[in-house]
């Protein structure tokens, strides 16, 4: 693909699966669709979309269903595997696609090796950050974890979300500094709530928003949780276990299609994933792992605190895709 020019991003929407989805768009070419994880939005992927722009490629990134200028269905129901894989072929139709690759960080990962699991015909590739393709296990995952594991609060309707919509000017440069690689506080907490307490209390506000950032992507970030609060963002946890059980004719769920992973050495996910084994292992599930990276200092935010890392990896394995 030759370099361009791109314009600026695009707000456009459409009304796919039920829903209106509102997305980001820029540049011309073969789709590559960037999801996002929580508590994040489209504009996370603002570095990517330019650079997959300007290498000839049309870069679309979607305030995720929940979040954002995106319908957020009331009922957890609505936040299955099944129905997020919908809004995103569901788009690739709008846009008049029959594929697309993946770029997920996140929650988003998760819908990466989900789609490539599902429909990999739809799947050109996934690129995928944070979170590695793990092995079904013999439980389902929250209903097995620590009591206090964070995922296990965000079960209960209500109350995690209110709290979280209670403290949103604290809360928001709070989780962006603590699981990122240059917070002043140090390694980002273990994501286990001590008791009589919520979500919000393991992340304090820093004195001053990430260089990564900006105040001006943190005011975005803060206005915009203000108007949708936090109850469309929870309800895509309150679906983890109900995804275990539906994927189970797709077990052990081997992703077929090309790969590629990057993470952080201080993000909170190679914490979880790394001494078990399951960040080495992927290879033996995603036999075109084509490319691995592990970013020494980085955390979780891995596409803004690192973009011209994550820029490189992305355009590396387009090029090889199309080559």
């Amino acid at each position: 693909m030759g370099q361009s020019i791109s314009a600026p991003a695009e707000r456009l929407s459409a009304h796919v699966n039920g829903i209106n989805l509102s997305f980001l768009s820029q540049g011309e070419g073969p789709l590559v669709i960037f999801m996002h994880g929580f508590p994040d939005l489209a504009i996370s992927w603002r570095h990517q979309m330019k650079a997959v722009a300007e290498a000839g490629y049309r870069a679309v990134a979607p305030d995720m269903r929940g979040y954002g200028d995106t319908d957020a269905p009331d009922d957890p129901a609505l936040y299955s595997q099944f129905h997020i894989a919908g809004d995103i072929t569901g788009l690739m139709d709008h846009l008049g696609e029959e594929t697309a690759v993946l770029v997920g960080h996140d929650m988003g990962a998760n819908v990466d090796w989900a789609m490539a699991t599902f429909v990999p015909e739809r799947v050109r590739g996934v690129v995928v950050l944070s979170i590695p393709h793990k092995p079904r296990g013999a439980q389902p995952p929250v209903a097995s974890s620590p009591p206090r594991f964070y995922q296990r609060l965000f079960q209960e309707l209500g109350v995690e979300e209110a709290d979280l919509a209670s403290k949103v000017d604290t809360f928001i440069p709070g989780i962006f500094d603590r699981l990122s690689g240059s917070s002043e506080l140090g390694a980002p907490p273990a994501l286990i709530v001590p008791e009589g307490q919520h979500f919000s209390d393991l992340f304090q506000p820093p004195k001053a928003a990430p260089a990564w950032m900006g105040q001006e992507e943190i005011d975005t970030y803060v206005e915009t949780f203000k108007r949708t609060g936090f109850r469309g963002a929870l309800n895509w946890y309150r679906n983890i276990d109900n995804n275990w059980h539906t994927a189970a004719p797709w077990a052990p769920g081997h992703v077929q299609v090309p790969a590629a992973f990057i993470i952080g050495t201080v993000d909170v996910a190679w914490a979880l994933f790394k001494d078990n084994g399951v960040i080495d292992s992927q290879v033996h599930r995603v036999p075109n792992l084509w490319d691995v990276r592990v970013l020494e200092g980085v955390g979780h935010w891995i596409a803004q605190e690192r973009p011209d890392d994550v820029n490189d990896l992305l355009l590396t394995f387009l090029a090889k895709l199309d080559s």
